[in-house]
């Protein structure tokens, strides 16, 4: 069996996109809404307001929103914090490409948080940063 490619060794920081939206946990979805159709990105880090990461929010979550709203419009008023996703997986930016692949692999997201020691976020990783640092030059 062949050595895994040098590449994958490579530090997280080497691909990440370091310029990231972030919500801060108490607005409202509506802000969430408008955020998102701003920034076509799937995802955002939500932080508290000292910049430390507590969940993601995705358009998944706010496609439930917005069904939920069908019933009761105040749902857009209830802040992220409600709908985000808890106990987020982040990797820091010292994790090889090899890890933040497996990560992303067994738990089927679209893109992880990089987290600097006090939690604060620093970057975003997406499996189009991965796919595009180790895929094999083309012929």
């Amino acid at each position: 069996m062949s050595e895994p490619p040098a590449r994958l060794a490579l530090p997280v920081e080497t691909v990440m996109t370091r310029r990231i939206v972030q919500v801060i946990e108490q607005i409202p979805m509506s802000e969430v809404r408008n955020v998102a159709a701003k920034y076509d990105y799937n995802a955002f880090p939500v932080v508290t307001p000292e910049g430390r990461l507590v969940g993601m929010i995705t358009k998944g979550d706010l496609l439930r929103v917005a069904c939920a709203a069908l019933a009761d419009p105040e749902a857009w008023r209830q802040p992220v914090s409600r709908f985000m996703a808890h106990g987020v997986l982040a990797l820091r930016p010292t994790d090889s490409l090899a890890a933040a692949v497996q990560y992303m692999t067994e738990s089927k997201l679209r893109s992880l948080p990089v987290i600097d020691a006090a939690s604060r976020v620093v970057g975003m990783v997406s499996r189009n940063d991965l796919m595009v640092a180790i895929a094999p030059e083309p012929a």
